[in-house]
């Protein structure tokens, strides 16, 4: 398939505390136009596109967000997913209806099973783990009628929060048939480096529990992990179960089509390998190392609160 990543809005309806963003950690309503996006949509679909992803920073709540499904529907997409928080889907008939205007995959952020690591993290929402699941359970009765078939997907915010419950949060979650996890290793930038204290961690510190994560889908042919943002070293990986697991395997730029490849003038398009160059830095043994162009590098604020050199 050849995917396309489009933005529909710059709202969230939390306040998470690692989120970069100004607009929705003060829970600005910003939505693009349908206008704009369905005008995006012809022009992706005009490029052969037939896979679009709809993200950042909460499109369910965009208040056109089922006809913008059902329009991609029309332009004859075959994927339809969401990256979401769940937190919509505890609705079993906005459920329904997005999965009746063609919505076929879900991918979803849960950051752990334990309420009060959840509650930090969406910045104190009451019962935000129980809504969470009572959504897994309403997207688990279409699987089970056979409505829905692509797998769902879990996203984990790797944080000095909840590092050491994710192994138990996938288990949890594997029970209810949830088979596809990816961690994402903290991004602090702009906003979020606010709470810095509360989410900043060494890698040295996950390492075991990275291992201990990753030999579960060893032992569970089934179930498929990935991770971003931990660099080959700092993973204490050999070379090919780093390019096995890591969501940013080498010369993955060269195979992954993105909204970065089309010219959406209407509106900003974030460049992934520009943020990098930006955010990003190598550092002093990287020099000896082959992957040096490669590789995915650190994040310069990690470099600077751990003194890394």
């Amino acid at each position: 398939m050849k995917h396309i990543e489009i933005n529909i809005w710059k709202a969230c309806n939390h306040k998470c505390i690692f989120c970069m963003s100004w607009i929705t950690r003060n829970k600005v309503l910003w939505f693009e136009s349908l206008t704009t996006i369905k005008n995006e949509i012809n022009k992706v679909s005009l490029l052969w596109y037939n896979s679009i992803w709809f993200l950042w920073w909460e499109p369910t709540i965009h208040p056109n967000f089922l006809d913008i499904v059902l329009y991609a529907k029309s332009k004859n997409f075959i994927n339809i997913e969401v990256i979401s928080n769940w937190t919509k889907f505890d609705e079993y008939d906005f459920l329904e209806k997005s999965i009746k205007n063609w919505l076929t995959r879900f991918s979803i952020s849960v950051h752990s099973i334990y309420e009060k690591e959840e509650s930090i993290l969406v910045w104190w929402i009451d019962w935000i783990v129980k809504q969470k699941i009572k959504s897994i359970q309403n997207l688990l009765e279409f699987y089970n009628k056979w409505i829905l078939k692509k797998e769902i997907s879990v996203n984990i915010v790797i944080s000095k929060v909840n590092y050491k419950s994710i192994k138990k949060t996938i288990l949890f979650l594997c029970k209810l048939w949830i088979k596809s996890f990816r961690l994402n290793f903290i991004q602090l930038e702009w906003y979020s480096t606010e709470n810095y204290e509360k989410l900043a961690f060494k890698y040295e510190d996950f390492r075991i529990e990275l291992l201990n994560i990753l030999s579960l889908s060893k032992k569970y042919l089934d179930l498929r992990i990935n991770f971003e943002a931990i660099p080959w070293c700092f993973s204490w990986l050999n070379y090919i179960d780093y390019l096995k697991f890591s969501e940013q395997k080498i010369d993955r730029e060269k195979d992954k089509i993105s909204r970065d490849d089309v010219n959406l003038i209407s509106r900003d398009i974030i460049n992934q390998l520009d943020r990098r160059k930006e955010l990003k830095v190598y550092i002093r043994k990287c020099d000896k190392c082959f992957l040096k162009w490669e590789c995915e590098w650190i994040w310069k604020r990690y470099v600077d609160y751990f003194k890394i050199k």
